[in-house]
């Protein structure tokens, strides 16, 4: 597959993982599982696949700084589940999808 495909496939898991915590804050925890974690699947993937088609060194710091960010957002479902507020984990999911993006986007180190 070309890197483009696995770029198109990694924002569809990512589209599905915050997908996933809109239904998780509206109240249906069982649906929301299974879009967080499927998006989750998905992304990690798509995204090993885009970088080793790439071609890019799995100790590059800028990728190490992505899968720790990959991991808080798998982790974010049980803040919520915890009664931490709702606003807290929208503005944590935003920025770090945000800082996702730009990482991926930038690859600044």
């Amino acid at each position: 597959m070309s890197p483009q495909i696995y770029h198109v496939l990694h924002l569809v898991g990512l589209i599905c993982v915050f997908i996933g915590f809109g239904a998780l804050l509206s109240g249906s925890t069982k649906a929301a599982m299974k879009w967080h974690g499927i998006g989750l699947l998905i992304s990690l993937i798509t995204g090993f696949g885009m970088v080793a088609k790439m071609q890019i060194p799995y100790t590059s710091k800028w990728l190490i700084v992505k899968m720790v960010l990959w991991l808080v957002l798998g982790f974010l479902p049980v803040l919520a589940k915890k009664g931490v507020s709702p606003k807290s984990v929208v503005a944590i999911a935003a920025l770090v999808g945000a800082t996702l993006a730009y990482l991926g986007y930038m690859k600044p180190f």
